[in-house]
């Protein structure tokens, strides 16, 4: 399959995975902590490897969660989310969907931090 073809499934997949995150999760170590960064679709369209974000609490009232426990959350939710991929995007056979943690923005403050403390 055309490569380009493989990046709209991944990016309308995407809209549809944050749009579900955002309006209909309800599980509390997702809901608003929770984005999705990437979703890549293997060639033969059986998998969709989905990255997601970690966002830290708004406030310090809310509870901190670790995130092997997200990662069980998200996993517990993949066929939720796989069924509303289906609903939504008009393909003939919905990827599985692979649930992975993206640590671009932890390793992108740590590199901000040394960075700083260089400079100090």
């Amino acid at each position: 399959m055309k490569k380009q073809r493989l990046e709209g499934i991944g990016k309308e997949m995407m809209r549809v995975i944050s749009k579900v995150l955002l309006e209909e999760v309800k599980n509390p170590k997702i809901k608003g902590l929770v984005s999705v960064t990437e979703v890549n679709v293997t060639e033969d369209l059986k998998f969709a490897d989905t990255y997601f974000s970690i966002l830290p609490p708004l406030n310090n009232e809310e509870k901190q969660y670790d995130n092997e426990e997200i990662l069980e959350a998200l996993n517990e939710i993949k066929g939720f989310l796989r069924k509303r991929v289906a609903e939504e995007v008009d393909i003939r056979f919905t990827p599985e969907i692979r649930v992975k943690l993206d640590n671009s923005m932890e390793n992108a403050m740590k590199i901000t931090k040394l960075l700083n403390d260089l400079k100090a």
